[in-house]
């Protein structure tokens, strides 16, 4: 094995590849040392990394990273004997990872400070250090000959991080959710919410159930029940409701049964203070954080949700609560 030092270095020249020396403050010798950099704060990213494809997306990126630098690092001689250099293809990886991303993220609709979970906070890191190196090699292309696929795969790679970041942060909240589902079903609704069978027949009594309290109340309202998945199973519109009603009932039905707790126990956490800041931004702007909303569980698991939306949340939140109390009295022995 080659030593470590070589010790022809020492009069500040470092090789290229293909045999030149140029030296070590050379702008390119600059930008292919930031792009190492980058790869090795990606690495860190990986490391402290939660999720085995997350770990492995990055891996793949370093390996690419790897023949980036080579090139940069390379004469006209070393460049010449190159192969398998980063081409539109991986360019294009990039772009569907990132598209891959914001279909579970969605959009980004406020600013992102880093520092949400410690993995997630490593892959912005390694995004800010990324954009140096673009901004590095763009230096070097104002005198050197830089392939554009070169630049273009790193204006990518920074986004892809960006990207990634989001979805961790994403991931991080939900596990946070599920830590404090309990307690807050428990405080909100004395209980965990439970009925013997879920199905269109319990939906039907629940938004009877609704629809009279409704008219107690005075307020023609949109009931709504989904499934675990989301999926829409029962929409009960009463005459004279708003037709904004019928998306908000939705969103809070859905809400309810993708964090597997009521709407309005979100409404502390969404907070500029709270833990989960911007949550109600998730999903595509789906997710409801005030009252109107209740999970729905048999045998201890989420069966889905139901929603309300006409009245105010105070008239939504009771309206709701009692269809949910008529279908456990009716699982009642």
């Amino acid at each position: 094995m080659p030593n470590v030092y070589t010790r022809t270095g020492d009069a500040g020249t470092t090789g290229l590849f293909g045999g030149s020396r140029v030296p070590k403050q050379d702008v390119g010798v600059e930008a292919y040392g930031t792009v190492d950099e980058a790869n090795a704060a990606i690495g860190e990213a990986k490391a402290l990394a939660t999720d085995s494809s997350v770990k492995a997306t990055l891996h793949g990126i370093q390996q690419r990273l790897f023949v980036l630098a080579a090139e940069l690092a390379s004469d006209a001689k070393g460049r010449a004997i190159l192969d398998n250099t980063i081409s539109a293809t991986d360019i294009a990886d990039l772009e569907s990872l990132i598209d891959m991303c914001l279909e579970v993220t969605g959009p980004q609709r406020n600013f992102v400070v880093p520092g949400r979970d410690v993995p997630s906070a490593a892959l912005h890191r390694a995004r800010t250090v990324t954009r140096r190196a673009e901004r590095r090699v763009l230096t070097m292309a104002e005198t050197r000959e830089v392939r554009p696929e070169v630049v273009k795969y790193l204006n990518r790679l920074s986004d892809t991080l960006y990207a990634l970041a989001r979805l961790t942060e994403h991931q991080h909240d939900l596990v946070v959710i599920e830590g404090i589902v309990r307690a807050a079903v428990t405080r909100a609704l004395g209980g965990t919410p439970g009925v013997a069978a879920y199905d269109l027949a319990t939906l039907k009594r629940m938004a009877d159930a609704a629809e009279a309290r409704a008219l107690e109340l005075g307020v023609p309202i949109v009931f709504v029940g989904v499934d675990a998945g989301g999926n829409l199973l029962l929409l009960h519109r009463m005459a004279d409701s708003l037709l904004g009603s019928i998306d908000i009932a939705v969103n809070k039905a859905y809400t309810a049964a993708a964090f597997k707790l009521p709407t309005a126990a979100l409404h502390d956490a969404s907070a500029p203070s709270g833990e989960l800041h911007g949550i109600q931004n998730s999903n595509a702007g789906r997710v409801v954080v005030f009252g109107g909303g209740l999970p729905v569980f048999t045998d201890g698991r989420i069966a889905g949700g139901i929603g309300v939306s006409g009245g105010t949340v105070a008239e939504d939140v009771a309206i709701v609560t009692h269809a949910l109390s008529i279908a456990q009295e009716a699982s009642q022995p």
